[in-house]
């Protein structure tokens, strides 16, 4: 009788072993949620619209504000500061709320015009346009060299207007866009259309809604808001926001620049997403000085916050944090 009690016992410890074993090593199996499969696929946009109540550390912003404003205070030159950081919405402004001449800053939001045509099957990405004379322009780009007659594609107009910010190619694409075709975005995003004399002009906060709608995917399909994104990763053009950032850091900003009379109205702008790893964030900044003096400050504002959101001692966070859960 004992042997067979013995026996009986042995085999249920095997077993409990060997289901003990499945569920450890099964648990220490981590599987890849439908959620992280999405968000591999388009990594220049928002968790949040993969997770529900995605959130990164709820950080302290109050001794970059004081820096971001000491900083401006030395500034003789009109410059308008937005900061966003888009993990929780937490902003900070100086000048935000100014108007600076639009500019190339124009041209992502007209991209993002031709997008929408396109999921509304109005175009397609091979339509092929011509050049005419009156899109020739030799001031930013070189599409013009070609020469009037040239066709192009959707594509390829699209990418000479965000990555080289070509001229040419933006008017090409505004002229063969009906006239409502911009507009739709500006209205869409609650942007005001106001000019100062001829010129369109935006400050550095609302046009901060052109990148965050990118961001969340909410004007345009997620395939073509990380498209956007990724072709904005690939400008030309690296002396302001990302002139003192390491080169690792992946940046899709869009550049403008207006030239007036004299240094004092001339406009120089860089508003984009800096991809700092759980810690994504907006930088929109406008300037009225000549483009030496522009750099300099734009990439010194850009390496001020860069430096803080990414150094900012996160132990009060984790604590409370930790508290949260418990």
């Amino acid at each position: 009788m004992k042997p067979l009690i013995f026996s009986v016992l042995g085999i249920s410890i095997l077993v409990n072993i060997i289901l003990l074993q499945h569920f450890f090593f099964s648990s220490s199996k981590v599987t890849p949620s439908p959620q992280d499969n999405a968000y591999s696929q388009y990594p220049f946009l928002s968790k949040r619209i993969f997770i529900e109540n995605q959130n990164d550390l709820l950080l302290n912003f109050v001794e970059l504000r004081s820096q971001l404003r000491k900083y401006h205070g030395k500034i003789k030159e009109p410059f308008g500061i937005y900061f966003e950081y888009l993990p929780t919405g937490v902003s900070i402004g100086v000048n935000e709320k100014d108007n600076f001449v639009l500019a190339s800053l124009l041209k992502v939001p007209l991209v993002m015009g031709i997008y929408k045509r396109i999921e509304n099957n109005e175009i397609e990405r091979d339509t092929l346009y011509t050049i005419s004379e009156e899109d020739l322009d030799p001031f930013f780009g070189k599409l013009w060299k070609k020469g009037a007659g040239t066709q192009l594609s959707v594509e390829q107009l699209i990418n000479s207007s965000l990555i080289d910010s070509d001229n040419t190619a933006q008017r090409t694409l505004f002229r063969n866009s009906p006239d409502f075709t911009l507009e739709n975005v500006f209205d869409s995003l609650d942007i005001p259309k106001e000019l100062s004399g001829t010129q369109p002009v935006v400050t550095p906060k609302n046009y901060s809604s052109v990148l965050r709608s990118l961001y969340l995917s909410s004007y345009l399909t997620r395939e073509n808001s990380n498209e956007i994104l990724d072709i904005l990763t690939r400008t030309s053009f690296n002396s302001k926001i990302p002139g003192l950032l390491p080169a690792e850091v992946k940046i899709a900003h869009k550049i403008g620049v207006h030239l007036g009379g004299n240094n004092a109205n001339s406009v120089y702008t860089d508003c984009g997403i800096i991809y700092v790893p759980s810690r994504p964030y907006i930088l929109c900044l406008m300037i009225n000085s000549d483009e030496e003096t522009a750099d300099e400050h734009m990439s010194n504002v850009s390496k001020i916050v860069y430096d803080y959101v990414t150094n900012i001692n996160t132990t009060t966070s984790n604590a409370k944090s930790a508290q949260q859960k418990n």
